[in-house]
């Protein structure tokens, strides 16, 4: 009974560590969902700059510096998920001789909005400061509440907020600079059953932590038409604090969970007066996900220690804009994503796997001061992923377990932007 109460534990924490849903839509557990203006082109050249949005900022904060006086935005994607998990007929027959329910686990995504803000003012021809307000992590699957594998995974639910204010420094007429600093909320909740027969009792996991990162950048103009842009995201240290709550005495406990730094590279090229190419590159260091030890908050006894195997993400972009009239801009972009997620480490509550972006978008300028984005994705798994869970696995809870999952996801962002008035001394974007 113990061991296997320790086994049920290890797998609740386990997400707990991940802060995970498999609806994320930047591979693992992140959010990529931060701009309506880069929905529309996959994200393609975000950390060059460019354009008139400041969303940019969440990638690379030096794109703080093109602002002109005073500026403001406002992001909000809905997010659509679909996610289907087939449970095979071999599990199916073991789950319902053992007295369960031989169910698959249905469409497991939840819809969702996510927002995300943008404020920046220019404070002199050098600097700039600004503010972003996003949600990096989070997302929330569920299940049908009785199913063949709620011993694995019943519901979850995550969420986050991050605030990074920013400091931007213009060096000359191509090179600008920026760094600030990460704010990072998290809280959790996150249950599966304790056995296999219908109206099971949970294992439920609550906690929350604040933890502080820091965020870097710089934009530089090499020739005309053209602004390459790196932005670097550092990890963040959560401490989870929270419980872990079953028939009987609630177990307080706590991990330390290193999430992964970000980088990011943007290429922005004007071919012509109103056509211009983008291209994207991010690298994300899942590896360092390796494993988590979860401790008893009394006396600080290691409870298990969690492998995940986790290999880095990589995200390619790319995309075009062109401008119909002044008023009216066209977006397009494709996008493909190495998920850090393997066959091998794959779970109920991961089945997270390589996938493909097809995006569509565009801007409407009403005045000189108001603008209007709208950015479309369609987000697709080629094929389906394997779910193989077995004795020795970091989620094994005693039950053999196969399963198969196909996920599509479609997002529609719409965007605000505004332009506060006054005289501003101009703003020195580029070099031309």
């Amino acid at each position: 009974m113990y061991r296997r109460r320790r086994r049920l534990l290890s797998g609740v924490v386990t997400l707990a560590a991940l802060v995970a849903s498999h609806e994320a839509n930047a591979g693992a557990f992140a959010l990529r969902e931060q701009s309506a203006t880069g929905q529309g082109m996959s994200f393609a050249g975000m950390a060059a700059g460019g354009g008139d949005s400041l969303s940019g900022m969440f990638w690379n904060p030096a794109v703080v510096n093109q602002v002109e006086h005073l500026q403001g935005e406002q992001h909000l994607s809905f997010i659509a998920p679909s996610s289907k998990i087939e449970v095979s007929d071999a599990t199916k027959g073991l789950v319902g001789a053992l007295g369960g329910t031989p169910r698959d686990g249905g469409d497991i995504g939840e819809y969702a909005l996510l927002g995300a803000s943008y404020s920046a003012y220019r404070v002199s021809d050098q600097v700039s400061v600004g503010l972003s307000i996003n949600t990096p992590f989070g997302l929330a699957t569920d299940p049908h509440h009785n199913w063949a594998g709620q011993t694995y995974a019943r519901s979850s639910q995550v969420r986050s907020i991050n605030a990074a204010p920013t400091v931007g420094y213009q060096v000359n007429d191509w090179l600008s600079i920026a760094g600030g600093v990460q704010i990072q909320y998290f809280d959790i909740q996150l249950r599966q059953a304790l056995g296999l027969p219908q109206g099971s009792q949970n294992a439920t996991l609550t906690g929350d932590d604040i933890g502080v990162g820091f965020t870097a950048g710089m934009t530089i103009a090499p020739v005309e038409g053209t602004s390459v842009g790196v932005g670097f995201r550092s990890s963040i240290e959560h401490k989870l604090k929270g419980n872990l709550s079953v028939p009987g005495p609630n177990v307080k406990i706590k991990a330390e969970v290193d999430l992964p730094e970000q980088v990011t590279i943007g290429l922005r090229q004007r071919v012509t007066e109103d056509l211009t190419l983008l291209a994207g590159g991010e690298w994300t260091n899942w590896s360092r996900l390796d494993s988590v030890a979860v401790k008893a908050r009394t006396g600080g006894a290691t409870v298990t220690t969690l492998p995940f195997g986790y290999k880095d993400g990589w995200f390619v972009s790319g995309g075009a804009e062109y401008r119909f009239t002044p008023a009216l801009t066209g977006r397009a972009g494709v996008a493909y994503e190495w998920s850090p997620i393997t066959d091998k480490v794959r779970s109920n509550r991961l089945p997270d796997d390589d996938r493909w972006w097809l995006s569509a978008g565009g801007s409407y300028n009403h005045s000189d001061r108001l603008a209007f984005d709208l950015g479309y994705s369609y987000i697709f798994v080629p094929g389906k992923s394997k779910i193989d869970i077995k004795a020795g696995d970091p989620d094994f809870v005693g039950l053999p377990y196969s399963a198969k999952s196909k996920s599509e996801v479609h997002i529609v962002s719409a965007a605000v932007r505004y332009k506060f008035g006054g005289d501003a001394p101009a703003a020195l974007v580029t070099k031309y």
